[in-house]
């Protein structure tokens, strides 16, 4: 799905709309989840996804000031690395960061009756790595309304920071489909061009996944693998000069050669007798 806003439109805008259409499909209970930045914490966005009866983890913002209620927590829970991870750190002789995870409840402004999980992840920054000069706490929060019970403070960070790889098709399409700017004047004209920038993902990520399921190209790798450019136009010094690389050049001279032997072939079937 694809919606165009006209201007300089902020991030969230229009969010819940396009929520309530993509979940609208789906029944009430079925399992849906929803990730996005601290753009997207705000009253519309959760209140479409309450609706819909998704399980949302967004990236606290400043104005819930959730900083302020950080001294009020009393238990902080040490991370737990994996086993993998614990024996790639032993292997590039590197020691492990220290992170610490707590939590409160937030009710928001809007509502009195509601409260929803805040999830906290505090890392230590050593002496000599901030402009302080001295080590301190770095805090990240994730609103949430995930249950508590059923999942660890942990679990809901990892669900979280999986919304990383929607980063990456973002820069996909920006700068692997030339989506960062839209080349027209009509918001219409440029829906159509976001549609056909559309067409070309879905096509080119179907190769992707043909040619490597466990772990898909984007597209800058699959052009470079599957697209041969055989020559290149550079204008130096008042000249336009052609340059070719040197297998190019090979390929096209047997070609030639092929053509030329073929075409001699030809016209020496088709000349008439003792001529």
């Amino acid at each position: 799905r694809m919606d165009l806003r006209s201007g300089s439109t902020f991030s969230s805008v229009g969010a819940s709309p396009m929520i309530d259409a993509i979940f609208s499909n789906l029944d009430f209970k079925a399992e849906k989840h929803f990730r996005a930045d601290s753009a997207f914490c705000n009253e519309e966005v959760i209140r479409s996804c309450l609706t819909k009866g998704a399980k949302f983890t967004i990236t606290a913002h400043g104005n819930i000031a959730w900083e302020n209620q950080v001294p009020d927590i009393t238990s902080w829970i040490p991370w737990q690395y994996s086993k993998e991870e614990q024996e790639a750190a032993l292997a590039k002789k590197r020691d492990f960061p220290l992170i610490e995870l707590g939590s409160f409840y937030y009710q928001p402004g809007w509502s009195e009756n509601l409260r929803f999980p805040c999830v906290v992840k505090r890392t230590w920054v050593e002496k000599g790595e901030d402009l302080f000069g001295s080590g301190h706490w770095k805090y990240y929060a994730v609103l949430t309304n995930r249950n508590l019970l059923t999942n660890s403070l942990q679990a809901i960070m990892e669900h979280h920071a999986k919304r990383g790889n929607s980063e990456n098709f973002i820069r996909e399409e920006k700068y692997g489909y030339d989506l960062k700017h839209f080349p027209c004047q009509k918001l219409s004209a440029n829906h159509v061009y976001g549609l056909f920038a559309l067409i070309a993902h879905n096509f080119l990520r179907t190769m992707a996944l043909l040619y490597r399921p466990d772990k898909p190209h984007f597209s800058k790798k699959m052009r470079r693998r599957f697209i041969f450019l055989p020559g290149k136009l550079v204008k130096h010094a008042r000249q336009l000069v052609m340059k070719i690389p040197r297998r190019f050049q090979k390929e096209v001279a047997l070609i030639r050669e092929w053509t030329r032997a073929a075409t001699s072939s030809t016209a020496m079937a088709l000349s008439p007798r003792g001529s």
